[in-house]
């Protein structure tokens, strides 16, 4: 049967009866609704309605249902297999609309749910060889680095990616130089200067710009070393009139507070001899135009001097003068170069 000529033949002889959709529904006592669904061939007559639909058209249940007139026709068999028919093709009709919706609606949340990231590990080759760890977004693909910076391609959205590596980075330790807050990565001892996530029609590009080591130590100690002209190396009081001997260390290592190592070793000259007056270590800082030590320990010293827990030295030349001499019994004025 073809369900669009059955409700085309209904609706020619509804309209030679001059009867409205409406008109016909409420003889047979259906809606309009119903009607009009026969006519547009999207449903069939209930087999209960089709005599009296025929009887109201002037016809027979055969001509409304385009089939030939024969003994013992099965109608309502006839009718359920059509009826079968119609629910496949509204259900495929169906099927095709919402199939967009359903592609759109996972694309959407594809790219709107967190994930989370997974830790990668990569082989760091510029000027040091060494396994780095990174966080990267997960689904991510088609990774390049190039000296300091690593980037990687992703299809997911701009702003979910930027969360999920901002997850990953509060993971670090955060430090604080240039009024900037940088990444340091203590385990891999590398820091992460700078994120982004840049945006294309068909992807993002998550980009890592790293350095190795503690960023900020690089940088105060690259500004330490224009202050003194050097680091990690001997300041130093000798001379052949002077009755002591001073070396002080400021060094590039530091504590696990990130604070700078110095040593201070000064002795007493008695002919071939030497008398230690102090020996001590500890930290320091530079702030302005002086050199801050603080002492946190020392090993010897000699009793009849009064050792103070913190010296300042101003820095002058890329010399070091000890403000505050309480080694005047010595020397009169101590100067480091």
């Amino acid at each position: 049967m073809d369900n669009n000529k059955i409700g085309k033949y209904i609706a020619d002889l509804r309209k030679k009866k001059n009867l409205t959709q409406q008109q016909l529904g409420d003889k047979l006592f259906v809606t309009d609704k119903a009607v009009s669904k026969w006519e547009r061939g999207l449903s069939l007559p209930d087999i209960t309605i089709l005599e009296k639909l025929a009887d109201v058209l002037d016809t027979d249940v055969c001509s409304i249902l385009q089939v030939e007139k024969k003994n013992n026709i099965d109608i309502e068999k006839i009718i359920q297999k059509e009826r079968i028919k119609i629910k496949k093709q509204m259900i495929k009709k169906v099927i095709i609309c919402i199939s967009p919706i359903i592609l759109i609606s996972i694309i959407t949340l594809y790219k709107l749910i967190p994930f989370g990231y997974d830790i990668n590990h990569f082989r760091y080759d510029f000027n040091v060889n060494k396994l780095i760890n990174l966080g990267v977004p997960k689904f991510s693909f088609l990774m390049k680095n190039n000296e300091n910076s690593y980037s990687y391609k992703n299809l997911r959205g701009k702003s979910v990616l930027i969360s999920e590596i901002k997850s990953y980075v509060n993971t670090l330790e955060h430090i604080s130089c240039n009024n900037t807050t940088y990444f340091y990565d203590s385990d891999a001892n590398i820091t992460i200067v700078d994120y982004s996530v840049k945006g294309n029609i068909f992807y993002n590009t998550i980009s890592y710009s790293i350095r190795n080591g503690n960023y900020c130590n690089i940088q105060q100690a690259e500004e330490y070393n224009k202050k003194l002209g050097k680091i990690d190396a001997y300041f130093i009081l000798y001379s052949e009139e002077s009755k002591i001997i001073v070396n002080f260390l400021p060094s590039l290592k530091t504590n696990s507070q990130n604070e700078w190592l110095a040593t201070l070793d000064i002795y007493y000259k008695d002919g071939d001899n030497r008398q230690v007056i102090e020996k001590s270590s500890g930290t320091f800082e530079i702030i302005n135009d002086e050199l801050i030590y603080y002492r946190t320990k020392i090993s010897e010293h000699k009793t009849n001097i009064v050792i103070p827990t913190v010296s300042n030295f101003v820095i002058k030349n890329q010399k070091l003068i000890l403000k505050e001499n309480y080694l005047k019994d010595y020397e009169k004025s101590i100067i480091l170069k």
